[in-house]
């Protein structure tokens, strides 16, 4: 048993050192990215204000919403210069989806009783609850 130990031990010292290395190695390419010397960012252009054919379409509570989110989401300095919602033709498959799982929650009297009580009498669902 004691000799299962040693090679237990050798293997788990074995990976850890593997592993300790590989983190080491991470870690120095890591920061050598970080000291790289960042590029200058541009001037900031000002934005142009959104044309009125973009805003008349969207109602002014929206674009006041969906400018709060941008202002809370990134912070100040941003400016939402265009709101517009992707264009798309809804497909048939997502009506029939519905159409199917709309189908099979409703009630289908026509299978007759579909489990039978304790006493194995199966009861007469088609009467209702007074029979």
């Amino acid at each position: 048993m004691f000799e299962n130990l040693e090679l237990i031990g050798t293997g788990f010292a074995v990976v850890m050192s593997v592993l300790a290395s590989i983190w080491a190695s991470c870690a120095l390419i890591g920061r050598a990215f970080t000291r790289a010397e960042k590029p200058a960012e541009p001037a900031k252009a000002e934005p142009a204000p959104p044309s009125a054919s973009v805003t008349s379409r969207v109602p002014p509570h929206h674009l006041a919403a969906i400018c709060a989110a941008v202002a809370d989401a990134f912070g100040p300095g941003y400016v939402v210069t265009r709101v517009a919602a992707p264009s798309h033709k809804v497909t048939d498959w997502p009506i029939e989806g519905r159409k199917d799982t709309f189908q099979g929650r409703r009630v289908r009297r026509d299978w007759g009783p579909t489990r039978p009580t304790l006493g194995g009498q199966t009861p007469d669902i088609l009467r209702g609850q007074n029979q």
